[in-house]
């Protein structure tokens, strides 16, 4: 009984340290984390260089480190891929999704106000 109640204290503080460490990452893990998202991204990328989602979450992620022009750059190829899809098929929601999410990035990123789409 004792066991079970000593396991499930471990558990519960397995688990406070894990959101505490999510929260409250070090410089150098969030630099890591980014490296390592990135990485994943150049790679899908470089095997499915038309992957608007791809460029999509990647123009994310360099808005979230502020790297304007790059996540720029990466939302107007995504719009531009995206464009080709208007006269080859219709749109599914995550192809909108990502339209949607490319052109508020834009704005963000300060590149155009997205007001001509």
């Amino acid at each position: 009984m004792q066991a079970a109640a000593e396991g499930q204290k471990l558990k519960r503080r397995g688990i406070s340290r894990g959101l505490f460490g999510a929260l409250f990452r070090s410089r150098m893990q969030r630099e890591r984390d980014f490296y390592d998202r990135l990485r994943e991204l150049n790679g899908a990328l470089d095997g499915q260089p038309k992957a608007t989602t791809a460029r999509v979450l990647r123009g994310e992620l360099y808005l979230e480190r502020g790297e304007l022009a790059r996540a720029a750059a990466d939302f107007e190829a995504a719009l531009r891929l995206m464009g080709a899809l208007d006269g080859t098929r219709g749109w599914r929601i995550v192809e909108q999704a990502m339209r949607d999410r490319a052109l508020l990035g834009l704005r963000m990123s300060g590149a155009r106000d997205g007001a001509d789409d």
